[in-house]
């Protein structure tokens, strides 16, 4: 049997149908019910998520919907009520206008949903928290396109990634000694050495809000599949699969200021690359046997 799902694996990759074996598999265990929410997990850790399949799974496995599946149209209603109600108090405080951006009417809708709205906006916009949620909605916004799972996405990433702050603070730190393992030839380790990058690169701001307005949204995605699934190490094997990307366009700049501007925004054709590479390293160190998420509360 192992022999045979193996031909057939090859044999559908052979001929671009790479992903077959993981349709198969999610809607296996879809099918479950309840839902085992562990087993989506591991699947956002193991495999690439189908399409069709990604913005369901983050629902559930971020607790937006219950693991059983005969609550989920209470849920959504109930979902889509907060969203409402919590959107119609923005209006009548004059808080939102029709030319108010989503991102920011999703920001101050958390906010007033946390009791951390403040009186007066001055400033409110460019707070690093803040400034970390703009960033997850504005992916939110690309990605998906129902305005009330973009809410909710993105509110449940953030809170997330907020919960575990003071591990996405120390990740950094592991990006040198990677990045020195992998650039076998150590010339682009020393380069970076040279000239201070890793020191000056925002790397927390970046690992907080997952690359995204760094990379490409649809780069972005894959990265927070695997946050999702419950590994934040990906973030660092991100940063490493970045500089080794670019290897040869910063090898040839001599600024530290270039090479930091070089790097604030990745073209769309190199975005994927970065993420395949990163994917690559990250299991190559075993990364995608077993979930670190916690359970997440309805």
């Amino acid at each position: 049997m192992s022999d045979e799902r193996n031909f057939r694996t090859y044999y559908y990759e052979k001929f671009g149908f790479h992903g077959v074996e993981e349709k198969k598999s999610i809607e296996i265990l879809l099918k479950e019910h309840p839902l085992d929410v562990e087993k989506l997990r591991l699947f956002c850790l193991r495999y690439p998520i189908p399409t069709q399949y990604r913005i369901y799974l983050w629902k559930v496995i971020l607790g937006i919907l219950s693991a059983n599946q005969d609550r989920h149209d209470f849920m959504i209603r109930q979902r889509t009520t907060q969203y409402q109600d919590l959107f119609h108090a923005l209006q009548v405080l004059h808080r939102i206008n029709d030319s108010t951006p989503l991102p920011e009417v999703f920001l101050r809708m958390y906010l007033i949903e946390e009791g951390m709205l403040p009186f007066e906006e001055q400033g409110m916009m460019t707070m690093p928290n803040n400034r970390i949620y703009l960033s997850l909605a504005s992916v939110m916004c690309g990605l998906v396109e129902d305005q009330v799972d973009m809410y909710w996405i993105t509110n449940r990433f953030y809170r997330l990634l907020i919960t575990h702050k003071d591990t996405l603070l120390i990740l950094p730190e592991k990006v040198d000694p990677c990045l020195k393992k992998e650039d076998t030839d150590l010339k682009l380790w020393s380069h970076i050495q040279k000239h201070q990058l890793l020191s000056s690169l925002p790397l927390s701001t970046w690992f907080q809000q997952c690359y995204a307005g760094i990379l490409p949204e649809t780069s972005v995605e894959r990265v927070l599949d695997k946050v999702a699934g419950g590994s934040f190490i990906i973030l660092v094997y991100v940063a490493v699969a970045m500089i080794l990307t670019l290897r040869r366009p910063l090898l040839s700049i001599m600024a530290k200021e270039d090479m930091l501007t070089y790097l604030t925004k990745i073209h769309e054709d190199s975005g994927d690359i970065i993420v395949n590479k990163a994917i690559d390293l990250w299991q190559k160190y075993g990364h995608q046997k077993k979930s670190a998420s916690p359970n997440f509360l309805e």
